[in-house]
């Protein structure tokens, strides 16, 4: 799937076409796919068959700034959450510049799993890995109200803190909450990344 953000471009500025593997995991039903799904395709997806092994989609978003028009492709890489598909993650981050982690702000228990998930990214040479960014995503925004015991904001930031992850957003698929924001700052990381190794 496409999505394109566009914008009225500096003709006078040069357009510079940046294109980034961004790998989107997390456990089964946090919510991952219909996040990408209200991204790309501005929709919402109530109920999504299981991913099996990885689905991909793709998204543009034009970002100028003050030498270029940059034309970021974003190609998303949606990785199954159960755990038999877990052993070819090694395999997929390879050239992967961004990591969107994902858990379910109704369940902390799926907080909890993203240790095992940063475990997976140790194994696979890409957590602190200086040309990896990464993001956390609170999905289910939406259905923390009517959530008897939802993650608290003291275990977000623990996890934050013990990780250093300073990108965090918190995302409803539903009601589009937070969804452009985190995709926004995902395309700017990724030119600020091209920035930094053109220099």
């Amino acid at each position: 799937m496409i999505s394109s953000t566009n914008a009225s471009p500096d003709d006078s500025k040069p357009t510079r076409k940046i294109q980034k593997k961004v790998i989107v995991i997390g456990e089964g039903g946090v919510g991952k796919t219909t996040l990408l799904h209200r991204s790309v395709s501005n929709i919402f997806v109530d109920s999504t068959k299981m991913t099996i092994g990885t689905d991909f989609f793709m998204k543009k978003i034009e970002i100028e700034d003050d030498k270029n028009v940059n034309q970021i492709i974003l190609l998303l890489w949606d990785f199954a959450g159960q755990e038999r598909f877990r052993f070819i993650l090694k395999d997929y981050i390879k050239g992967a510049k961004g990591v969107i982690l994902c858990f379910d702000l109704t369940r902390a228990s799926t907080l909890q799993k993203l240790y095992d998930w940063i475990e997976l990214l140790k194994e696979g040479n890409a957590w602190g890995n200086p040309d990896i960014r990464f993001f956390l995503s609170g999905n289910k925004k939406d259905l923390v109200a009517s959530t008897v015991a939802p993650v608290t904001p003291e275990n977000i930031e623990v996890f934050r803190k013990e990780f250093n992850i300073d990108k965090y957003f918190e995302t409803s698929a539903m009601d589009s909450t937070g969804v452009e924001d985190l995709f926004n700052k995902v395309a700017s990381s990724m030119v600020e990344l091209e920035n930094k190794n053109k220099d």
